[in-house]
């Protein structure tokens, strides 16, 4: 989920847990859940160069799928959409929007 450059979610107050995902109740204590956002900042964790995707994406190789921890949340799982040639670990990355179900993020210059 989207709002002014940031990311939509939901975060326990119980127990911590956060993510990007919309739900009612925590996964891991069952207590119920808040509307968070997050900013949309974060760092890659780790990153991997798709050159032989699968079926239904062979038009979009190669991309980049990052992990990424995000400023103020959760570790999410998102495509970085410039050339990957430069892109390292620790490096900066902003929130660009959800396309086809998939966060996407630009590298901070």
């Amino acid at each position: 989920m989207v709002e002014f450059g940031g990311i939509k979610g939901s975060s326990c107050p119980k127990c911590n847990w956060s993510d990007v995902f919309a739900i009612d109740a925590c996964p891991r204590c069952q207590s119920p859940v808040k509307e968070a956002r997050f900013s949309g900042q974060g760092k890659i964790v780790t990153f991997t160069l798709i050159r032989y995707p699968p079926k239904g994406f062979e038009k979009e190789a190669p991309y980049v799928i990052a992990m990424i921890d995000l400023e103020n949340g959760p570790r999410v799982i998102g495509r970085i959409v410039e050339e990957s040639e430069n892109l390292q670990i620790g490096q900066t990355v902003s929130f660009l929007t959800i396309s086809n179900g998939a966060l996407e993020f630009k590298v901070n210059q």
